[in-house]
């Protein structure tokens, strides 16, 4: 796959593409995090960013890959950003390939969209290896769900709103999993606003930015340890690595913290936010982040009943 830094004329096509089916995400003063501001994409119509990139990957089709359906893997966001960019822009066939790890909010959504669901394998790297096998056996396109640039372009929309609604922001906190949100991201705002610092936040499980960094070539595939933040966990993708010059920090996070700002979004904010999200609000908790205008991308909000019921006992 030959990767390089996306254009912000990549990023504005495709909030053309996304506009007549999304609208602009919230940003919020947070309690939960005093001083910081939230970018609400747990708002999105399927709780999650990931409809961004799925929507403009898939509306920049041709005829031709529109004939041959569509395939995807993902631990659930993406899978549920092709259901519903499906469900606008189809008719389409449409398979996605989920893990057995996928949580079970996520599984259950994906059942009121047009597409056939396969759960498959213990991890998102068994997922899309499956996934994989069904492209080259029926000529479908893969949708990829971060390492692509429709993709990237797409989730890199949050920039361009983000600059609309803060334009003094000096900081955005960014969850990290195969980078396709913060690729898209760091291409717009180094074109419009180079100032603003990029923060990437991954778990302490999953330190596959870090320690791709060190070795100095991306870790595609990473072996994770037990986190709650499924949609973080594993390596990053080409695109990442080819827009580290643009991260100015990377930040990873222990999983009671991002537990404990899973329960204080609820309880100060009233917002739902799954570990993956709310692991950017748990670094500016942290103190781990130094800005005056800090904002935190909270990307999702699909999380299962048992895990919130279980944070906030903690919390007590």
């Amino acid at each position: 796959m030959n990767t390089r830094r996306l254009t912000l004329d990549e990023v504005r096509a495709a909030r053309e593409r996304l506009r007549p089916h999304l609208a602009p995400t919230p940003l919020r003063e947070s309690l939960a995090a005093p001083g910081a501001r939230l970018k609400l994409e747990c708002f999105q119509p399927t709780g999650s960013f990931k409809v961004r990139g799925a929507l403009n990957r898939i509306a920049a089709m041709g005829p031709e890959e529109r004939e041959r359906g569509i395939v995807t893997a993902s631990a659930g966001n993406h899978a549920l950003g092709v259901a519903f960019a499906v469900s606008r822009l189809g008719p389409l066939s449409a398979t996605v390939f989920v893990p057995a790890s996928a949580p079970l909010a996520k599984r259950r959504k994906l059942g009121l969209f047009p597409v056939r669901v396969v759960v498959e394998g213990a991890d998102y790297d068994a997922a899309a290896a499956a996934a994989h096998a069904f492209e080259r056996e029926t000529r479908a396109v893969y949708v990829h769900a971060f390492d692509d640039a429709f993709t990237a372009a797409g989730q890199g929309t949050v920039a361009l709103e983000l600059l609309e609604q803060a334009p003094d922001l000096d900081a955005v906190v960014v969850p990290v999993g195969g980078g396709g949100l913060i690729s898209g991201m760091a291409a717009a705002l180094d074109a419009l606003a180079p100032q603003v610092r990029v923060i990437a936040v991954q778990p302490e499980a999953s330190p596959a930015l870090r320690a791709s960094l060190r070795q100095g070539a991306p870790l595609l595939e990473y072996p994770a340890g037990p986190t709650l933040c499924d949609g973080l966990a594993g390596g990053i993708g080409r695109f990442a690595w080819e827009h580290r010059a643009l991260i100015d920090e990377v930040i990873e996070v222990p999983e009671a913290e991002t537990r404990a700002a899973i329960a204080e979004l609820v309880a100060a904010d009233q917002v739902l936010a799954e570990a993956s999200g709310a692991i950017a609000v748990a670094a500016l908790r942290s103190g781990r982040v130094e800005a005056a205008r800090p904002v935190a991308v909270v990307t999702g909000a699909n999380l299962d009943a048992a895990v919130l019921l279980d944070v906030l006992a903690e919390r007590g």
